[in-house]
């Protein structure tokens, strides 16, 4: 009904200036008045038009969401929160997984812009490859965007959003010079050799380690993200005698493995430990006093930040930040029911 009557009194508007043609300069005046009058309803009209397609959640476009994989609770989480925040925003997701395949993950990519289904595709990348996915995706008319872990090669990335893993690193280390002070025997288990976040979080440590040069790093190997690859390395490190006075480790899963192996030498919750991830085993090993700490990648302010951006990309704006990094959250016994109050809605915690 208001558009009918906008366009009656458009039209009347009109007559009317036809009908006073004739009428010198001031029914000129009368007329640049009539026609500016006209301009304002006709644009009031449609912002009121977007404001109903708002409000009845009409869809900002289809975005196909890709993730590495979701093998432990904060890539869960991480992927439920987007589903749910997209949703909210007025978007349509498809979520996908690609059990940490290159291969799979870049096929998905391929199919969905074959599928001429999506206005943008968000990915948190399993490795390079990608990359000439992405390329295809711009040529197609998508807009493309990182988040969590990302390429080396963003030409073809429209917006990078990840949590600073660096940050994790320099913190982890800088935590335990506030629990041992700056002359300690450091061990550092590290991912896997060339791995992105492997890269990003060494870059932390060694922030931290030129900053407090009374360190001494006397074990400093690979686990490989996984548990067992980490007992077996550090099993050998507990075997040769050399003093532990704090451990780092770069995820979760190998802090695991760390943990049981301090166990088995008697020292368990006597060395302050600090990873990343923020898993549900790690936070009862928290709790027990296991472990001093863990960071959680900031899932929701991820999210959020890469729903912000692709808006603002949809609606034609310009994005101030091409590159937006989040803090990442740490976690200790001092805020950790806070934070599982915070996740008590997912199953992954």
């Amino acid at each position: 009904m208001r558009k009918l009557l906008s366009l009656l009194l458009a039209g009347t508007m009109v007559l009317s200036l036809g009908a006073c043609s004739g009428g010198g300069t001031e029914t000129t005046e009368a007329a640049a008045e009539t026609t500016a009058a006209a301009a304002e309803a006709q644009e009031a009209e449609a912002e009121e038009t977007e404001a109903e397609a708002a409000a009845e959640g009409e869809s900002l476009g289809r975005l196909l969401f890709l993730q590495t994989h979701n093998n432990n609770s904060f890539m869960s989480y991480m992927g439920e929160m987007f589903v749910k925040l997209a949703e909210e925003r007025g978007f349509e997701v498809d979520h996908l997984t690609a059990d940490s395949d290159e291969a799979t993950q870049l096929s998905q990519i391929e199919q969905g812009i074959v599928s001429g289904n999506y206005v943008g595709i968000v990915c948190d990348c399993t490795g390079e490859g990608v990359t000439q996915g992405f390329k295809e995706a711009k040529e197609a008319g998508l807009y493309v965007m990182t988040l969590h872990e990302g390429v080396t090669d963003n030409s073809n990335v429209d917006c990078v959003v990840a949590c600073s893993l660096a940050d994790t690193g320099y913190e982890a280390i800088r935590l335990e010079v506030e629990e041992l002070g700056e002359d300690f025997n450091l061990a550092i288990v590290n991912g896997s050799e060339g791995h992105g976040a492997t890269v990003a979080i060494r870059e932390g440590y060694d922030r931290a380690l030129e900053e407090f040069s009374d360190i001494n790093v006397v074990f400093d190997g690979a686990g490989n993200w996984n548990a067992e690859e980490a007992m077996a390395l550090t099993e050998t490190w507990f075997a040769s005698g050399e003093r532990i006075d704090g451990i780092v480790c770069m995820n979760d899963g190998m802090a695991t493995g760390v943990r049981q192996v301090m166990r088995d030498n008697g020292v368990l919750g006597t060395i302050p430990i600090y990873s990343n991830d923020c898993e549900a085993d790690t936070l009862d090993a928290i709790e027990a006093g296991e472990q001093s700490g863990s960071f959680d990648m900031n899932a929701e302010a991820q999210c959020e930040a890469a729903l912000d951006a692709m808006t603002k990309l949809i609606n034609g704006e310009t994005l101030e930040e091409k590159e937006i990094y989040v803090e990442p959250l740490l976690v200790t016994a001092e805020n950790l029911e806070e934070y599982r109050a915070s996740h008590a809605d997912s199953g992954s915690y």
